[in-house]
């Protein structure tokens, strides 16, 4: 079971997709909890009831969990009600994969039930909460555009009304964390493909992009791979050319990645992206983030590149440290989980996924295989082992730390909170590793102690009165950032009170203290 055989060999996307959502259920049934459902022919007998409404058969169950066939949305929510995960955890993530793997636009798997009087009250009841000061969870953001998306000539009127509700939904959407951004994310996917709210939503996306004092650029920007429309293009074009700053050229790169892929610029686009992209890759600050955009210009149309012999972008060779790093993960993470897997999980989809984790050249890409595995009883386990892994001292390991640390970011939790916390305040380590730290600490699961933010902001406060360098100003956007994530709004407030503070740090937690109450406490749930 080789790693290097694992991220080179060629499927489409389809099957892709569908292997993986069939891994996905298949460890969730027979590692979860509930011992009882590792015998499928059991877990088969219980399945009619809740969301499912027909008998089901143990040979269903195993094509369903093997790929032979695919399962509806009904069947995923159903597997999370027997196995008592949380409404959402499994489809969110279905939902987003399929995402990936599709060409943008492609149809909502989401159910939507009758276009009825009944659809259309509740459609109106939440078309008013997201217009009104309520809360709005990600289950009605998902219903919300499941809804819309089942009326493609639907107008909201005025257009002010759909801005309104899209600028909402792209603001919950960049700071929330795990299955609420899933479900935000895939209700924003199905708005842009919308007759008459497409526009908006691409529009509130560019908007956020282009304000300078926005704090989060990648996703926001990045998004705009989600749309067809040519004004999405134009945009991202327009952030590749004259960025707002450094994270908002590499959302643009990232979303350059699928347009290019799936056709979305035109061929004048094309060639105008040429010598960008080539200027690009002699840059060692973005050469990383536009290899995968020059392969894939090269692959799509054979245009060719000046400059630096660019790789495939999928896959690519795997480095021997890495991919060493890689199969002792996948054994520290076998070896940690409460039971034996059975034969057909153990398991050459983990070992891929940690593979594509620690090294694929693409960054999407190695976030949703960190998900993937975050909505498995695996994750715990992946998690524990990635953080044994980060060496920060070693010269040789400094971009494996940094995918490290971004797994951990979808992964970690209260026990691997002390890795990151050391490196948030280490001194004489690589910035990309400090950067990585302060980005990722606030999404871990669980909290750090208040003295933990005091330290880190001092320690980067001082580094930035010396230097006032655009690396020190990172490091503490990072941690204002992670304190916004984390809920942690009275730090928040202090720093902005503080006279003190260096101003880009004050500037940031203004940003997350101006954010309005109900688009904040919603993006939590």
């Amino acid at each position: 079971m080789g790693i290097q055989m694992s991220l080179t060999a060629r499927r489409t996307d389809r099957v892709f997709f569908d292997e993986r959502v069939a891994w996905m259920l298949r460890v969730n049934r027979t590692l979860g909890a509930d011992s009882r459902w590792v015998r499928a022919k059991r877990f088969a007998a219980a399945f009619h009831g809740g969301s499912w409404e027909r008998l089901v058969s143990e040979s269903s169950v195993s094509r369903w969990e093997t790929g032979g066939s695919r399962p509806s949305r009904a069947a995923i929510s159903r597997y999370e009600e027997i196995l008592e995960l949380d409404p959402g955890e499994i489809t969110a993530t279905v939902d987003t994969i399929r995402r990936y793997v599709d060409t943008p636009g492609s149809p909502s798997a989401a159910p939507t039930g009758a276009a009825d009087g009944a659809a259309t009250a509740e459609l109106d009841a939440l078309l008013d909460r997201a217009l009104s000061r309520e809360i709005m969870t990600g289950a009605g953001w998902d219903r919300l555009s499941a809804l819309v998306t089942a009326a493609p000539h639907l107008v909201i009127a005025p257009r002010s009304a759909r801005e309104s509700v899209t600028q909402r939904l792209v603001s919950e959407m960049i700071i929330a964390h795990g299955r609420p951004w899933r479900q935000r994310f895939e209700a924003l996917n199905r708005l842009f493909g919308h007759e008459t709210l497409g526009r908006e939503a691409v529009a509130a996306c560019a908007a956020l992009g282009a304000d300078r004092e926005n704090q989060i650029f990648i996703e926001t920007v990045g998004a705009l791979d989600g749309s067809r429309h040519p004004d999405a293009s134009a945009h991202v074009l327009a952030q590749l050319n004259d960025p707002t700053n450094d994270r908002a050229l590499r959302g643009a790169l990232l979303a350059c990645l699928r347009k290019v892929r799936f056709g979305h610029f035109t061929p004048g686009q094309r060639r105008m992206l040429v010598p960008r992209i080539t200027d690009l890759l002699r840059d060692p600050l973005f050469h990383a983030d536009a290899v995968p955009v020059a392969a894939a210009l090269q692959a799509g149309a054979g245009v060719p590149l000046g400059g630096p012999q660019v790789a495939p972008a999928l896959p690519h060779p795997v480095p021997h440290v890495a991919a060493t790093v890689a199969r002792r993960v996948f054994d520290a993470t076998t070896a940690r989980l409460p039971r034996e897997p059975q034969s057909d999980c153990r398991d050459a989809t983990l070992l891929t996924l940690i593979g594509e984790i620690l090294l694929h050249p693409a960054s999407d890409r190695r976030l949703y295989a960190a998900m993937l595995v975050a909505s498995t009883p695996y994750g715990p386990s992946l998690a524990a082992a990635l953080a044994a892994e980060v060496v920060p001292t070693a010269a040789d390991r400094v971009e494996l730390n940094v995918r490290l640390l971004a797994g951990l970011r979808v992964l970690g939790g209260q026990a691997e909170r002390p890795t990151v916390e050391r490196l948030v305040t280490a001194a004489r380590l690589p910035r990309s590793v400090v950067d990585a730290a302060a980005f990722a600490i606030g999404h871990l699961r669980g909290t750090s102690e208040r003295g933990f933010w005091e330290a880190a902001l001092r320690h980067h406060a001082r580094r930035w009165q010396a230097r006032r360098d655009a690396p020190s100003a990172a490091a503490l956007t990072g941690i204002v950032y992670s304190l916004g994530i984390a809920g942690q709004r009275q730090i928040l407030a202090d720093v902005r009170d503080d006279p003190g503070s260096p101003e880009p740090s004050r500037a940031a937690a203004r940003w997350w203290l101006n954010l309005p109450g109900h688009v904040y406490d919603s993006s939590r749930l």
